[in-house]
């Protein structure tokens, strides 16, 4: 294979252009972005899922139309019972 030199580059690789250690910097971005793997119980990754699919829910016009124009009634909101802590 032939090298070509076009203005002063070439394909050569030159390890000498290569840093001698790693910077403060790198070591900082190697800790920040490492992988991670979560092991979730089922019912974790019910919940994720549940979460993921409201997050990718299809929203239409039409949804959000009957959403915000539906039926309210007053007197069973006015009038509901509110219980504090738990029940026995």
């Amino acid at each position: 294979m032939e090298e070509k030199n076009i203005e002063g580059v070439t394909n050569e690789f030159k390890p000498a252009n290569l840093p001698t250690e790693v910077s403060v910097w790198t070591k900082v971005k190697n800790f920040l972005f490492q992988d991670i793997k979560l092991e979730l119980t089922p019912k974790q990754q019910k919940v994720f899922q549940e979460v993921h699919d409201f997050w990718h829910q299809e929203i239409t016009g039409k949804s959000v139309h009957d959403f915000l124009f539906q039926p309210i009634n007053v007197h069973d909101f006015l009038f509901q019972e509110i219980t504090f802590g738990k029940k026995a």
